[in-house]
């Protein structure tokens, strides 16, 4: 895949951001959901919201890969996996 899903992206402005992000981190508690977390990535003014599958540990504590195309966070992309 080269691009995200046009359906999958949500934009939100600065001042509601925090908003759509706790509304979308919601998604977290449903079963399907149990293997993933949703991650708030920042570099300098920029800030991207993705989802992460869990590699090792849990939702709260761990590490994974990113499994959104970043759109905005360039030096990042699917699959990069963090600790």
């Amino acid at each position: 895949m080269d691009e995200e899903l046009e359906d999958n992206v949500v934009w939100s402005c600065p001042k509601h951001s925090l908003d759509t992000y706790f509304q979308v981190k919601q998604f977290e508690k449903r079963p399907e959901a149990k293997d993933y977390v949703y991650v708030r990535f920042a570099d300098g003014d920029q800030v991207e919201s993705m989802w992460v599958k869990i590699l090792q540990g849990t939702q709260q504590r761990g590490h994974g890969k990113l499994d959104n195309i970043p759109v905005k966070l360039v030096d990042r992309t699917l699959g990069d996996t963090n600790k």
